[in-house]
Order: structure tokens, then C-alpha cells, then sequence
């Protein structure tokens, strides 16, 4: 079953393409149509209603904006929509795992990574181990990198550090890590 009927579904391409001359009636009538479907799309993947509010905002924001990335010949309106808020709402939980204080100890993610490379490379205790000898300087910026996955331009503003010092920590810190593994 489809959400919207073709005729619906004309009607969000008409908008969308009003939305692209900037016609904001026309915005307030695709979010009319579309909002409480979209929520309820991204709830599912949020889970907390009062995120989901604002992921959808975003949502909002990003199909004005980006309106003209929408094209009738690769897919539905309502496809194009639900993907901005998947997307939307994926950046949303990236984020906050990511602004999830650091906590050196915890290392099943890295442990995991490592055992989906070489499974039986990697010992838990091993790891644990290894992990307590390196430096701090390496090891925050080595776990927030490998385990929490953020970019380097996301280390150097978390850790206000310059770049070319936190990639240094970050290969030595592989370096003392591998080293350590392999004794």
C-alpha cells in the first residue's frame, strides 16, 4: 500500500518544484500535507519525541533549501522527502554518539572492529591492556576517531588541537597499540 495516491503524489511534485522559485504557500502546504508522516518516520528512528521535533525541523529546512535536488525522474516526491529525514535523522544520532562523553574504558566498539578484521587477532584482555599503557594525548583522539567515528575537522574542534599534532597522536597511537597486540 502507498502512502499517497498518484494524484497526491503530483501534488508533492507540484510543490516541490513551487518550493523551488521559493514560494512559501507552497511550503507551508507540503509540510501540511507531509509532517505528521515524516514525524512519525523519524520518531522510529529518533525514538525520543522532543528529537524528533526538531530532526524534522531540519528536515523542513533542508527541502527549502535544497529543493532543486529533487528530480520527478529518479523517484517519488514522497521518497525524495522521506530520505531528507532519514538522513536528517541519522545525522542526528551520529551526533549525539558522538557528543557522548569519552569514557577511555569503554573499548567494545574498537574491540569489535578489530575482531570483524582478524578474529582471532584480538583478545578483550589484551586490548584492555594495551589500551591503559598508551598516553592520553593518544588515546582520547585514537578512540574518539576509531570508536565514536568522528572526522578529523570534529577532533581538532573537540579537542582543540591542530590538526597535523592529532593525526600524529593518532598514528603513533596505532603504532604503540599494534606493538603492544603483537607482544
Amino acid at each position: 500500500m502507498t502512502l499517497f495516491t498518484p494524484e497526491k503524489e503530483r501534488e508533492l511534485e507540484r510543490l516541490l518544484g513551487q518550493i523551488q522559485l521559493r514560494h512559501k504557500p507552497a511550503f507551508e502546504e507540503l509540510y501540511r500535507l507531509t509532517s505528521a508522516n515524516l514525524y512519525g518516520l523519524i520518531l522510529k528512528i529518533v525514538s525520543k519525541p522532543d528529537e524528533a521535533a526538531d530532526v524534522l525541523q531540519e528536515t523542513y529546512l533542508k527541502v527549502w533549501r535544497n529543493s532543486d535536488q529533487f528530480r520527478a525522474d529518479l523517484g517519488s516526491a514522497w521518497g525524495w522527502l522521506c530520505q531528507v529525514a532519514r538522513n536528517a535523522a541519522l545525522d542526528r544520532i551520529r551526533k549525539n554518539s558522538r557528543q557522548r562523553e569519552l569514557d577511555t574504558s569503554d573499548f567494545d566498539d574498537l574491540l569489535n572492529a578489530l575482531e570483524a578484521v582478524q578474529p582471532d587477532l584480538v583478545d578483550e584482555a589484551d586490548l584492555s591492556r594495551c589500551l591503559q599503557q598508551i598516553r592520553q594525548e593518544m588515546k582520547k583522539p585514537l578512540l574518539l576517531s576509531y570508536v565514536y567515528g568522528m572526522s578529523h575537522a570534529e577532533l581538532v574542534q573537540h579537542l582543540n588541537a591542530p590538526l597535523g599534532t592529532l593525526k600524529a597522536w593518532i598514528r603513533r597511537g596505532l603504532m604503540e597499540l599494534r606493538a603492544c597486540m603483537t607482544v
